[in-house]
């Protein structure tokens, strides 16, 4: 078996401590100026955005600012709107704003960027965001959800022009997604997460949000719903687990603590039963009792050829203190047996908690390496890379 060893590092620092919720919200990678390797960006929930050039090596990255920023949400991403090869940034309001937002990347000019409006839905704090083609029509599409009261999911067009705003044609896959939840003062919690792949292997894309997939009949969405466990704020990945050649579900909770499990959350994958997409599916418990595993990503990690698993945990802190208790949040590896079984678990930071991580080839060593940034705890300001040894 492999032992996955990583170094992490300090790649630059941006504090964001204007406004209530001091915190960083988004983080994204893509390659900003085009030069070959994957660059980072951050934004605080207010105050500013910011691309941190990647040097190339592990030293400390080279800072460019963005825009002045308000009221903003994690879940965003980096993609090319404009057919310039250069990556935009897509992200949400939180819960104190309606918007969802892009910001134009200047290319090789420089300067601010020129901030979007993609759609105001009416209702606040969009959380997560995703780009594909999901209705296997050629078209992409921008997923995203909305957790006011019960979790909105939306498909959007991605308009050959993107300077309209808003983007038309706006449409809701699901309304009112929720769990029950004892702890929230409402009694429930709204459903977190998206992803897309294909689930009933007949080539085409569904997507999966909070406990339910999504299928595009070709007139309207249909729905089902894949365990009745109470699995709240997930994070999602859809991939390959136990080697059959058929995508399974994964799940990890991601604010679980936060939203009053003291006894932590879960992350597990699930299979359907006897090949029966549209009922229940089987689950598989990787771990319990984990800190608020909000970074979630599927890779060949121990180098031994099968989809391992890295969950990293935001962990918890008291009040508005900044120390962790409980204990420090960690960032594990998984090393998947080839069939689904996860018998060993590497633990490759046991101080640092991450929050949004990217799990990406930084360096060019055709090494897996992992960035993001802690959501809070002493060294909430920090960017971390994790670099492959």
């Amino acid at each position: 078996m492999a032992n996955p060893r990583f170094r992490r590092q300090v790649i630059g620092e941006f504090k964001n401590d204007t406004g209530i919720a001091r915190m960083n919200t988004l983080s994204c990678t893509g390659d900003f100026n085009r030069d070959g390797k994957m660059d980072f960006a951050v934004c605080g929930r207010n105050g500013k955005m910011a691309w941190f050039e990647n040097t190339g090596d592990r030293t400390e990255w080279i800072y460019h600012p963005v825009a002045e920023v308000k009221n903003q949400e994690c879940g965003g991403r980096a993609i090319d709107l404009t057919g310039n090869g250069y990556p935009d940034i897509i992200n949400g309001s939180d819960a104190w704003a309606d918007e969802m937002s892009w910001w134009e990347n200047p290319g090789p000019k420089g300067g601010e960027w020129k901030r979007h409006i993609i759609a105001k839905t009416g209702k606040v704090q969009q959380h997560d965001t995703l780009v594909a083609p999901v209705k296997n029509d050629g078209i992409n599409y921008l997923l995203f959800t909305n957790q006011e009261r019960g979790t909105t999911l939306y498909a959007l067009p991605v308009p050959s022009n993107p300077f309209l705003s808003p983007w038309p044609d706006l449409e809701i896959i699901a309304d009112d997604m929720k769990l029950p939840n004892p702890h929230a003062k409402t009694g429930f919690q709204p459903e977190e997460g998206v992803a897309a792949g294909d689930l009933d292997n007949d080539g085409m894309l569904e997507v999966v949000s909070g406990v339910s997939w999504f299928k595009w009949t070709g007139n309207h969405w249909q729905a089902s719903k894949f365990t009745e466990e109470n699995y709240i704020t997930n994070k999602i990945a859809i991939a390959d687990i136990d080697g059959d050649g058929k995508n399974e579900i994964l799940l990890a909770e991601g604010d679980a603590c936060i939203y009053g499990k003291k006894e932590g959350g879960k992350a597990a994958w699930f299979k359907p039963v006897a090949g029966n997409v549209w009922g229940m599916w089987e689950e598989h418990i990787i771990d319990t009792g984990l800190l608020d595993a909000h970074s979630i990503a599927v890779a060949d990690l121990c180098g031994n050829g099968f989809n391992d698993i890295f969950l990293g945990e935001i962990g918890v802190t008291r009040g508005d203190s900044e120390e962790y208790h409980l204990r420090p949040p960690r960032l594990y590896i998984y090393e998947n047996d080839g069939r689904g079984n996860f018998p060993v678990r590497h633990i490759i930071d046991n101080k640092t908690g991450v929050h949004e991580a990217v799990v990406t080839d930084l360096n060019g060593d055709g090494k897996l390496d992992i960035i993001g940034k802690p959501l809070h705890g002493p060294e909430k300001w920090k960017l971390h890379a994790w670099f492959r040894e």
